[in-house]
């Protein structure tokens, strides 16, 4: 017992220390991406600025959305760290860093410390792991507090029946954090797959076990507070934020978000490369033993949820993250048992064949989908591909080797981790070249011109980052979007949102410099008048920067 118990905090002091290095370079090599990560940097921010820790604003607006639980994360290390790049992302790389080491401590729970290990490496880097561990957004910390609240009932199954009760109400404190992060799939998801596996496995009697009123208590303890408090200082809060942002997300296309039936399920296997190719064999051999309790359990985990979000209405890249913890670990268990084994053929036929994937969807694609061949983007691409395809080929021969040799299971997974490091290593630092919406490079070349008492205006967008990189609110003409619930609700919030007619008019008479961020194709057809002329001073990517004097 003791030499376990020794090798399992060797094993998390040593997952924790290369896999949060590894997490931990590159945090600040780009800026913010627009709009989802600026905006949950922006959150944060007006927390510290406004000393209001209740409800959740964007530029001064009222934002209801979301819960706050990762906002007050953030702001904490702001707080401390401010509001750079590599201070907004250490806390998601930190989160990231937990998520490998539940991924690890439950596929050694459910099968042997080898599958733990190899299941954190397959998560911490694939593109899907690996690309969420840099970027400061909910569904990475969500997504920890589920597969901290499966563990816990996981654990529980094999705990003595006396400790079994801590580790069920460790599950519904984690179901409650899920919640207090990303709403209602706090409780949706471990419902549905907990509730599935009891029905499928027949275990009807962990219902009576599974502590259900001190759970209940705990859940509430943690859940209740914020969302009275809020239901009592803003008395449209709870119908906007569960009917809206919950039902009528999920079950209409109101946020225009809608995508086919199927993809997430191709969201998940670019997301789990260079690691895909062993996924049809690994599913196989897991079906083949679905009868065993944990197996079963890890299916339930991947395809319920992928169920679940793949008949929202509501569809974007990351929601997918939580079900990626269990495919990690099915892979690793399959790896697991091969390790001592040679590689049977169609295991490399399909490892080459998604591998080859990787980069033929990257190059095809920018040349066959219908996006605007301009010169930024060439120059963009030309960047990409100079800093990424060189060290990507060689890690690429590192495989090809391999394969012919026909390799043990071992040479196979450093041969992909390799892989998997180089390329996740290499798009980090070149894929900046890639975003043409940032307003950074503008406030580098022209942000020492803006004083405090000047005027800056989002002129027909909104710029997610512009009030971050400013530290300041901004003024925002002619566009409400996200923001209209607040804008609407919230009569002082009228000075600052304003209409396009409204900034015109009131355009020649402010006594100091004017600065507006608009996009090149607001630009384009804009129509100025004459006493209020606007004067472009530099553009970069889809936005330009204009200026106008006091007259």
């Amino acid at each position: 017992m003791e030499i376990s118990q020794h090798t399992w905090r060797r094993d998390a002091l040593l997952l924790l220390v290369a896999i949060g290095l590894f997490f931990c370079i590159g945090l600040g090599a780009r800026p913010y991406l627009t709009p989802s990560e600026a905006r949950y940097i922006e959150l944060p921010r007006q927390m510290l600025a406004t000393g209001d820790w209740l409800t959740p604003r964007i530029d001064g607006v009222p934002y209801f959305e979301k819960p706050p639980l990762f906002y007050w994360l953030q702001a904490s290390v702001m707080g401390l760290l401010g509001n750079g790049e590599f201070a907004g992302r250490i806390a998601t790389a930190f989160i990231a860093t937990l998520l490998c080491l539940l991924t690890y401590a439950t596929g050694r729970l459910l099968h042997e410390r080898r599958s733990g290990v190899l299941a954190a490496l397959v998560l911490a880097t694939s593109v899907m792991g690996y690309g969420l561990s840099r970027v400061a957004m909910l569904d990475m910390p969500v997504s920890v507090f589920l597969t901290l609240c499966f563990a816990c009932f996981l654990a529980a199954q094999k705990a003595a029946l006396p400790q079994r009760r801590y580790f069920y109400w460790a599950m519904y404190a984690a179901a409650a954090l899920a919640m207090l992060t990303k709403g209602l799939i706090g409780i949706v998801i471990p419902g549905l797959v907990i509730g599935a596996w009891i029905a499928l496995s027949r275990r009807w009697h962990l219902i009576k076990e599974a502590q259900l009123l001190p759970g209940l208590a705990i859940f509430l303890a943690i859940v209740a507070p914020w969302h009275a408090l809020m239901a009592l200082r803003h008395p449209d809060f709870l119908n906007f934020y569960f009917i809206h942002e919950h039902f009528t997300r999920y079950l209409t296309d109101s946020h225009k978000r809608g995508e086919p039936w199927f993809f997430f399920t191709l969201v998940t296997l670019a997301g789990l490369l260079p690691w895909t190719g062993l996924l049809p064999a690994a599913l196989k051999s897991s079906f083949a033993q679905r009868q065993n309790p944990g197996t079963l359990f890890l299916l339930s985990w991947v395809f319920l949820p992928l169920l679940f979000f793949s008949a929202s209405h509501s569809q974007l890249v990351p929601y997918i993250l939580p079900i990626f913890p269990p495919l990690a670990i099915l892979i690793g268990n399959y790896l697991a048992a091969l390790w001592v084994k040679r590689l049977p053929s169609h295991h490399l036929r399909y490892t080459a064949m998604f591998t080859v994937a990787l980069f033929a969807v990257a190059i095809v694609g920018y040349y066959t989908l219908p996006l605007p061949k301009n010169d930024d983007n060439k120059i963009a691409f030309t960047a990409l591909s100079t800093l990424t395809l060189l060290p990507i080929i060689l890690a690429l021969m590192t495989l090809s080797c391999v394969i012919v040799r026909r390799s043990t299971a071992p040479a196979l997974i450093a041969a992909l981790a390799l892989l998997g490091i180089i390329t996740d290593l290499a798009a980090n630092y070149s894929i900046a070249a890639l975003d043409r919406a940032t307003v950074k490079p503008l406030l580098a070349m022209k942000g020492h011109l803006i004083h405090a008492n000047d005027a800056v205006v989002a002129f027909g967008s909104y710029f997610q980052d512009l009030p971050v990189y400013l530290n300041r609110n901004v003024t925002v003409a002619g566009w409400q979007g996200e923001l209209e619930f607040g804008a609407t609700h919230y009569p002082e919030t009228q000075p600052w949102m304003i209409s396009a007619d409204e900034f015109w008019q009131g355009c020649p008479f402010y006594p100091h410099d004017i600065f507006v961020f608009m996009k090149k194709t607001t630009f384009s057809r804009l129509s100025m008048p004459r006493n209020c002329p606007l004067h472009v001073i530099a553009e970069y990517g889809k936005t330009v920067l204009l200026e106008r004097h006091p007259q």
